[in-house]
């Protein structure tokens, strides 16, 4: 076997494994009911996570930087979704500064007052929900929810959509500051590599909770900080 054909039937090797490779992912849909409805929960901006029980499943699945800013004195996103070990941004879009902070279990911080210059970036080492307020506006109230795991997506209508998942097992979780505690474990799923639908049936006591809105500023306020 000559060179040139050595080398053409290696490239075609490697597309074909390349091939096979990505052919194997699939895309899993998730939908929320509720035990007692047959319709489907919508719940804006809810962070659904599939954690394969196998680790290494998610080898090699690098966490991207993600922005947490503060803009029009809310916290933009209201709930936003990071992998474990990703850094996380507070950039400030204000012209008035602010002072982020939490107190939470997963991870206590805080950002000093500023304004036009983004501190250096958090990173959340441990999975888990991260409340976040601001110490000069109190109704502000964001949340980060950290996941250990790189498949995770947040709901923008009936369903979310957990893509390019490799075959194998996964427990499946949903977090929205709507359901109690309980209503977050999810369910062992197995992925075939075909794309596929799965509903959590939920025991819904949804509590009725919202991003708190920002009062009218005062006339003065921006000159405040």
């Amino acid at each position: 076997m000559g060179l040139s054909q050595l080398i053409r039937k290696q490239v075609l090797l490697a597309l074909t494994v390349g091939l096979v490779c990505s052919a194997a992912l699939a895309d899993l849909s998730v939908a929320l009911r509720s035990d007692n409805s047959d319709g489907p929960i919508s719940l804006p901006g809810a962070v659904i996570s599939a954690v394969p029980l196998d680790s290494q499943l998610s080898e090699g699945v690098t966490a991207p930087p993600r922005d947490m800013a503060q803009e029009n004195r809310q916290f933009r996103p209201y709930i936003l979704a990071t992998q474990v070990g990703a850094p996380v941004h507070f950039p400030n879009r204000d012209p008035i500064a602010h002072h982020v902070y939490s107190f939470s279990q997963t991870k206590t911080f805080e950002l000093p007052l500023y304004r036009e210059d983004t501190p250096e970036p958090i990173i959340f080492n441990e999975p888990g929900v991260v409340p976040l307020g601001c110490n000069i506006h109190d109704w502000m109230l964001g949340y980060i929810v950290v996941v250990d795991t790189p498949f995770y997506t947040q709901m923008t209508g009936a369903e979310a959509v957990l893509k390019n998942l490799p075959p194998g097992e996964y427990e499946i979780a949903v977090w929205h500051p709507s359901l109690h505690p309980e209503e977050t474990l999810g369910k062992i799923v197995t992925v075939t590599g075909k794309d596929q639908l799965e509903t959590l049936v939920l025991h819904f006591k949804r509590r009725k909770v919202s991003q708190p809105e920002a009062p009218e500023p005062r006339l003065d306020e921006w000159d405040d900080y």
